[in-house]
């Protein structure tokens, strides 16, 4: 039987996406964005998913639509924007700013399940001087949970970007669950004897290179792949859903400008390298190197994480590689920010990367023995 879990601050559903490869059956999820819930319930139609702000969903509608009695739980998930905590000394206090990290509190206190993952930015370790970390664990313990808390790479589970996240995780009978061992290892670093059994960390290029080639302003919403693959990684990216189907790759119009400006820009490196006439104040600029990780992919990758061999920014689906989505995972929603909801280019950049949920989904069942 599949352990059971809830996912909250759902997003499109990376979370969900990486527990199920794990073997979890996800009975609901939760977000307040119209769109990113639209993508979430097309990827995952056989998950209940509730669109209405956490406030608003009361633990009694959780137990009610899921057929669940407090403690059945297995696993609660989720990533509640963490942005500017205030504290009274190390305790969360009732502010606007604590509002959702409390709220996904209150659901964990109420559901009470064996055990729970909270993910969240890496720089979350040093806010107010270790203060926010601290002030977190010590609600969570409050509720009757041990926790441990580490900062993982997802590069480490074969994730093809580096992407650092702070990862907090709680069980509710005292049982230290820990963190799964990489899958994976730097090229770049001296290989110990546990390593060296490892593969090495997946690069941009290897997961890039068999996607259709397309120039700035070109592509589609929906593509059909050659079927022709590289490497293992490009294979598992099929999906299952619709394999052959490629969507959501379809790049943005540059001006002449732009393009001499980002075919000026070297491998690996970032606006600042450009030639005088062609710089801005802008910095914050990079191509990707191929022989290597991406970078975080972030909300603004369309015009700040560029393609390493085309001079354009990255589309949604080579950003969606980059976080180990498979190809037939559709998003919805406007490449452009004029409307109310979050778009394509927020649901990737702000998703849980689906392979290093699945890490985390495996290993704490298998430390449950669930």
């Amino acid at each position: 039987m599949n352990a059971k879990t809830i996912d909250l601050f759902s997003g499109a559903g990376g979370f969900t996406e990486g527990l199920r490869k794990a073997g979890y059956s996800t009975l609901l999820a939760n977000d307040f964005d119209e769109m990113a819930c639209k993508t979430f319930t097309h990827n995952h139609p056989n998950v209940p998913s509730i669109c209405r702000d956490i406030a608003k969903l009361p633990v009694e509608e959780i137990l009610e639509r899921t057929g669940l009695s407090n403690g059945e739980l297995d696993l609660v998930v989720g990533g509640p924007p963490c942005q500017g905590f205030s504290l009274a000394g190390r305790r969360m206090v009732d502010d606007p700013r604590n509002k959702m990290f409390l709220e996904f509190v209150r659901v964990v206190n109420g559901l009470k399940p064996k055990a729970f993952v909270f993910e969240n930015v890496s720089g979350i370790l040093t806010m107010q001087k270790g203060e926010v970390v601290r002030a977190i664990v010590a609600a969570f313990e409050r509720i009757g949970y041990s926790c441990e808390y580490r900062v993982l790479n997802s590069a480490d589970y074969g994730v093809p970007q580096k992407r650092l996240r702070f990862i907090l995780v709680g069980s509710r009978d005292g049982k230290q669950i820990g963190f799964p061992r990489p899958s994976h290892f730097s090229s770049t670093c001296q290989g110990t004897l546990f390593q060296e059994n490892l593969p090495t960390h997946v690069t941009s290029w290897d997961a890039l290179s068999d996607l259709p080639y397309i120039e700035q302003g070109q592509g589609e919403e929906l593509l059909t792949h050659s079927g022709d693959y590289h490497n293992a990684y490009q294979e598992e990216r099929r999906g299952s859903r619709i394999p052959g189907t490629i969507f959501n790759h379809r790049a943005t119009s540059h001006s002449e400008r732009i393009i001499e400006r980002y075919a000026a820009i070297p491998e690996g490196g970032d606006n600042s390298q450009v030639p005088d006439h062609l710089r801005t104040k802008k910095i914050n600029v990079y191509k990707i190197h191929s022989d290597f990780p991406a970078r975080t992919v972030t909300c603004n990758h369309r015009t700040d994480l560029l393609h390493p061999k085309v001079p354009r920014g990255t589309t949604v689906r080579e950003a969606a590689r980059l976080q180990s989505f498979d190809d037939d995972y559709q998003f919805f929603g406007n490449l452009t920010r004029k409307a109310k909801w979050v778009t394509q280019d927020d649901q990737v950049g702000n998703a849980v990367p689906p392979l290093l949920a699945r890490a985390l989904g495996q290993h704490i069942k298998e430390v449950m023995d669930w």
